[in-house]
């Protein structure tokens, strides 16, 4: 061992110095060589789709386009790749390089009543646009160009804004005049015997606004929260009380076939709140009358005229109550009316009673 190094240091020994600088000296150039060839790029350089290449090796892409005479506006959009830091060493074996110039384009956004002046990219779309404005587009607005249509210098872009108001408002409804015909009136005589009550709607209606326009209001669905009652005339034409129908054949007042007839007997009328009940737990209602039951039993089917049939007509009736002055035979029928005034026109009548039917025996 201590021979070989013997051996090492006697051949240093004999190189001259001067070699040992020209051989520092081959290696320095060498590596600058390989450093250089490192530098150069292939640079691509797009400017607005104009598409150019060059070899170079200048590290800083704004030299290079100094070189290339480019000159750049301060709104131009610039995207550089591939160049890197840099540094002593530099980017070994990186040698392509892009630089991509989108020339700005100035347009104008219409919205709110304002003017907004915007700089954009070329190739920039509407949807661009508007992202670098800050504008927003609610549900119902719209544009006047698609969202994906690329922009052009001096375009102008208009965002109509589009709103729905929804209101309710409350309307009267108005009650109205229902007429009845009636026998207890001489013929064409008009009476109001019951007022009416106005109901209420609730109206919603939707208004389109535009740009802070309004619009016509459009009717889109109304609710009667109450409901009217009318006004009930009585009008004198000859018409039966009941609105019973049993079918028997009726020629001049009176019916062809019957049982049999109890005539000029006492008849009164009486009034009872809706829903009252009766004798045979029916619902008291026009047509249901009050008599004894031994005499004239509960489902029989008549039909009632004034004694004579002078012109008062209760027509249809079904036994379905009585009433203390049936039983003491004071009265022969209690004739039930719908309202209190019509019980009163009623008084005290002598009336022919036909019994059309009386239900068997079980």
């Amino acid at each position: 061992m201590l021979m070989n190094l013997k051996k090492a240091e006697s051949l240093v020994s004999k190189i001259k110095p001067r070699h040992l600088l020209a051989m520092f000296f081959l290696l320095l150039a060498a590596f600058i060589m390989l450093w250089s060839a490192s530098r150069i790029k292939e640079v691509t350089v797009d400017i607005d789709g104009d598409v150019q290449k060059i070899v170079t090796a200048v590290a800083d892409p704004y030299r290079v386009l100094e070189k290339l005479e480019i000159e750049l506006s301060p709104e131009d959009r610039i995207t550089i790749e591939g160049f890197g830091k840099g540094g002593f060493f530099g980017e070994l074996g990186q040698n392509k390089a892009s630089i991509r110039i989108q020339s700005a384009v100035n347009i104008e956004i219409a919205a709110d009543s304002l003017r907004y002046h915007v700089t954009v990219a070329e190739g920039d779309t509407v949807g661009d646009a508007l992202d670098i404005s800050g504008l927003e587009m609610r549900e119902h607005d719209f544009l006047n160009a698609e969202k994906t249509e690329k922009l052009e210098e001096g375009d102008n872009i208009k965002l109509t804004r589009v709103d729905y108001i929804i209101t309710t408002e409350e309307e009267t409804v108005q009650r109205e005049k229902t007429v009845r015909g009636t026998s207890l009136l001489k013929s064409n005589k008009e009476v109001l015997i019951s007022y009416g009550k106005n109901g209420t709607k609730l109206k919603t209606y939707e208004q389109k606004v535009v740009d802070g326009v309004p619009g016509e209001k459009v009717l889109v669905s109304e609710e009667i929260t109450k409901h009217a009652t009318n006004d009930i005339y009585l009008i004198g034409d000859g018409s039966p009380i009941s609105p019973l129908d049993y079918g028997f054949e009726i020629v001049n007042g009176i019916p062809t076939t019957y049982e049999k007839v109890h005539t000029n007997v006492r008849a009164t009328g009486y009034y009872a709140p809706y829903g009252a009940g009766t004798a045979t737990g029916r619902l008291a209602q026009m047509g249901y009358v009050a008599v004894d039951p031994k005499i004239v039993p509960y489902g029989t089917k008549m039909w009632i005229v004034a004694h004579g049939n002078t012109g008062f007509v209760y027509g249809y009736a079904l036994a379905a109550d009585t009433g203390g002055a049936m039983l003491s035979g004071k009265n022969f029928v209690d004739l039930y009316y719908d309202t209190y005034y019509e019980c009163v026109l009623n008084g005290l009548r002598y009336v022919d009673v036909y019994i059309l039917e009386t239900p068997k025996k079980d």
